[in-house]
């Protein structure tokens, strides 16, 4: 028998109470790992000690960075109760990892409980065990870096080479086996979805539309998803994948650590981390026409984006949502504020949102269902004894397309002034680093140019596109049908119904009546179409 320096012993001077740590990793999670290493412990024991011993084991799967993870909170629980005499681990990093491994041991010592990591020589019943566990917390921490860096170069080098090709989106077929990008192919039934996908794009319609598209017609989403349905979010990460113009990207992302926590969470990476690489066979989109709808979609959206405070979003990871109508589109006629969802505690009632704030004196819930029968019908109506004024309404469009392509043909060449601007700047920075000279500010200055040259370049791209005819007006009759089976479709789509009816009708404002000999206060809807959309 081996002894110890000083001696194990215990409280009570008969039996020694003794917890070992030990962690299973998740490709030995079997009984038998746990057997054998509890075995390992009892081997270790019957070398140090003769005392009889009660061993009491704790495992876990988690990593030693993770400090709110149960095992761990459980064995500083055990610390803490003063009941075990000693707890024995392989090293320090079985039990948790960086300065709190050290900590621990500091709180075993306080509690006269004591400690001894095998592997890293750490003893708190020596007088020197600071020494070893600052070495065990430095020791760990280098080697988790030091094996991060490395996997990281591995990966960058297999991207490079057309490797890393884990899971693949909707529309591409990765052969069993394939290894390289140069081996996945396109699924030709993928062909015309993404087509009209991009077209309705263009056209304005929202990535909720567009996943309620995609389900009605029975498209499932990609193999590797787990979700059987499509949904707005999938289809915006979907869109905004560059691999629908045949560009592969890695390292968009990066996992930083929260050191109060230990876990990791996902952030925008550095620039210079960002990994490219050119597959044309794998375009669904030409790239000069992906650009520009993303930069479309991305200006249209743009009003949506929480501006923050501070230059931090202070809703960070509160998901918004669509609203059925008239959800987001009644305003309260005293305040101005929207009536929202949820009025007294009805889910189908709509509410001033400055009477749940207490700053509207107007708290009369509205109807939603209700609302919908109502004011359909007297839209149709007023839409219906519109007077024949299609001549005149086609010459005031004409005007205005004229006005506006004026305009547009204004804005084209100061788009295309501005891009040899910044082509010039390019072209003397260039020269600026080809003659040895460099330093930050010039790195950031070209990135600033670049970045500036691409959104010009999307810009001019968007305003050639636009037409340069006028559009062709429909007789009025047939605005008249497209209006009634535009707001037939509530039955079948609320959403649809949501997007035509703000463009037929920008403003509905609600007020509060009562009748002059007396009843309850009643709540009416004031509406005034707008004859351009209608």
């Amino acid at each position: 028998m081996t002894s110890l320096q000083p001696p194990l012993s215990a409280r009570n001077g008969r039996v020694l109470e003794v917890l070992a740590i030990c962690r299973i990793s998740t490709a030995h999670q079997d009984e038998r790992s746990l057997a054998d290493q509890e075995a390992s412990y009892r081997v270790w024991l019957d070398r140090h000690t003769d005392l009889p011993y009660e061993l009491t084991v704790i495992a876990s799967q988690g990593s030693g960075e993770c400090l709110d993870r149960e095992a761990y909170l459980e064995a500083v629980a055990a610390a803490e109760s003063g009941k075990y005499d000693l707890i024995v681990c392989e090293d320090l990093g079985r039990i948790c990892r960086r300065v709190h491994a050290h900590i621990f041991c500091e709180n075993c010592l306080d509690h006269d409980t004591r400690l001894i990591a095998i592997n890293d020589h750490v003893d708190t019943g020596r007088e020197d065990w600071h020494l070893g566990s600052f070495f065990a917390v430095m020791r760990h921490e280098s080697y988790n870096r030091d094996t991060a860096a490395r996997i990281k170069r591995s990966l960058r080098n297999r991207f490079a080479n057309g490797g890393v090709i884990q899971f693949t989106i909707f529309g591409y077929v990765k052969p069993e086996g394939a290894k390289s990008d140069e081996e996945l192919k396109k699924d030709p039934d993928a062909e015309p979805i993404y087509e009209e996908w991009f077209r309705r794009l263009e056209a304005g319609v929202s990535y909720s539309e567009i996943a309620d598209w995609l389900n009605e017609q029975c498209v499932k989403p990609g193999k590797y998803c787990r979700s059987n349905t499509w949904t707005c979010a999938m289809v915006a990460r979907v869109t905004h994948n560059p691999i629908l113009k045949g560009l592969r990207v890695r390292n968009k992302k990066l996992a930083k650590r929260v050191n109060k926590t230990g876990r990791r969470k996902s952030v925008n990476a550095p620039p210079e981390e960002l990994l490219t690489r050119e597959c044309p066979h794998l375009a669904f989109v030409d790239p000069a026409r992906y650009d520009r709808i993303i930069g479309m979609v991305k200006e249209r959206n743009g009003k949506y984006r929480r501006r923050g405070k501070d230059g931090r979003d202070q809703r960070a990871g509160v998901p918004k949502k669509r609203s059925r109508w008239p959800g987001q589109h009644l305003r309260c006629g005293i305040c101005r504020r929207l009536f929202v969802w949820g009025g007294h505690g009805q889910n189908h009632h709509l509410v001033c949102d400055g009477a749940r704030q207490y700053r509207c004196w107007q708290a009369i819930t509205v109807d939603g269902p209700l609302a919908v029968r109502k004011i359909t019908p007297a839209i149709s109506d007023e839409l219906e004894r519109l007077p024949g004024f299609d001549e005149q309404l086609l010459a005031d469009l004409r005007a205005e397309h004229a006005q506006l392509h004026a305009k547009d043909e204004r804005e084209l060449d100061a788009v295309e002034r501005e891009i040899r601007k910044r082509d010039t700047e390019l072209s003397n920075l260039l020269e600026f680093i080809r003659g040895g000279k460099t330093s930050a500010a010039v790195r950031q200055e070209l990135e600033r140019v670049e970045s500036d040259i691409h959104a010009l370049n999307h810009k001019r791209d968007e305003l050639i596109s636009r037409p340069s005819e006028a559009p062709q007006l429909p007789s009025m009759d047939e605005i008249k049908r497209l209006a009634r089976e535009a707001l037939a479709c509530e039955a079948d789509d609320p959403w649809e119904l949501a997007r035509v009816m703000k463009r037929l009708i920008p403003r509905i404002a609600i007020l509060p009546y009562r009748l002059c000999d007396g009843g309850h206060p009643e709540v009416r809807a004031h509406a005034q179409p707008d004859a351009a959309h209608s």
